[in-house]
């Protein structure tokens, strides 16, 4: 029998369960999944009965949310004291490979409105013992865990764990990744991510991971903060530089403009700012393209095919620049025109 160990990623709460497939081996499989994952996970649950199941006599106990016997604690502003006390019950019950959901979602809820450091110490320790065997998954299961809650506190144990643990297992990494991916889709830990990429070393498995998240929400002081770490001229720089084709905010395409025009032509940095221009599947960025292509030598004819067949494949808005901008410029080669109108015309 194929043992799998879910945990579910969603907007109020972790859901883990054990549930059972047909195949051989005996290794517990970890992934995070989706909200649109929810409805196999709960399935997995309700197909047993009572609401448990049993790996090599451990009792894998998922309690739904809304039980009846649980109600009367949801909108509860559980005191310091309490949250601490349901964590301990929380992490006598990890130590066994069972999670009660009642009391996740009370965690959950209660540190999202007051930071316990007690419970975010007794994280930390935990955090520090590496995923190694079938028995311990607690960097796997606080990773998603801090996520979750999502606010300061738990951004910064977070990165810090990633920054400064040594994470191995496969499952943990992956689960990691998945982290920073759901806690930089807003610009609210946008700070934190750009100290922790000073913070890391240059070998850090996470550190792409958080330079993507700095350049997926940055404005125009954290393109600024990026440049600056590829100016730095060290290890790091690379991965600044790779992370700006996650850029898509419209309003950086002038000062990428700027960037492209005040550097030297040839330069990483500029041939950067050009592919992210072309990456950004903006409309705003596309006319950029065309603006600078009407400026460039024959020789330049296969990177501006380069730069516009991404673009066209990025957006559609870039057939609409192409159609609109495009006979407004004068190019300084008739050849580099005929490439655009080319990728076009293949529409």
């Amino acid at each position: 029998m194929k043992k799998q160990f879910t945990i579910a990623l969603t907007g109020c709460a972790v859901l883990v369960a054990i549930y059972f497939s047909t195949g051989t081996g005996s290794q517990i499989q970890s992934h995070t999944q989706t909200a649109a994952d929810m409805s196999r996970v709960n399935e997995a649950i309700s197909h047993e009965s009572p609401a448990s199941a049993q790996v090599e006599g451990v009792n894998i106990e998922a309690k739904p949310i809304n039980s009846p016997d649980n109600k009367h604690t949801q909108n509860t502003v559980l005191s310091p004291a309490v949250t601490y006390a349901n964590w301990i019950k929380m992490k006598e019950l990890l130590a066994k490979g069972e999670v009660n959901i009642e009391f996740e979602k009370q965690l959950i809820d209660s540190l999202r409105k007051t930071p316990n450091l007690q419970v975010y110490e007794e994280f930390k320790q935990l955090l520090e013992v590496v995923d190694s065997n079938l028995n311990t998954r607690n960097q796997e299961y606080l990773l998603s865990l801090l996520a979750v809650i999502n606010t300061e506190e738990s951004v910064s144990l977070l990165l810090k764990t990633l920054g400064n643990e040594t994470i191995t297992d496969s499952n943990a990494i992956y689960v990691a990744k998945k982290s920073l991916q759901q806690i930089a889709q807003s610009v609210a830990h946008i700070d934190q991510l750009e100290a922790s990429f000073k913070t890391m070393s240059s070998d850090n498995q996470f550190l792409a991971d958080v330079a993507n998240g700095i350049a997926k929400n940055a404005a125009e002081q954290h393109l600024d903060f990026l440049v600056a770490q590829v100016d730095a001229a060290n290890d790091k720089s690379p991965i600044a530089m790779a992370s700006m084709s996650n850029i898509t905010n419209e309003r950086l395409v002038p000062q990428l403009q700027r960037l492209i025009n005040t550097r030297d032509a040839q330069s990483d940095l500029s041939i950067a700012s050009l592919n992210t221009l072309a990456t950004m599947g903006q409309y705003e960025a596309a006319v950029a393209l065309i603006q600078w292509s009407a400026q460039q030598p024959v020789s330049s004819k296969a990177f501006v095919g380069e730069l516009f067949s991404t673009a066209v494949q990025r957006s559609p808005s870039t057939y609409r620049a192409i159609e609109k901008q495009l006979n407004r410029q004068q190019f300084t080669s008739t050849e580099i025109k005929l490439v655009i109108e080319d990728i076009y015309s293949k529409k």
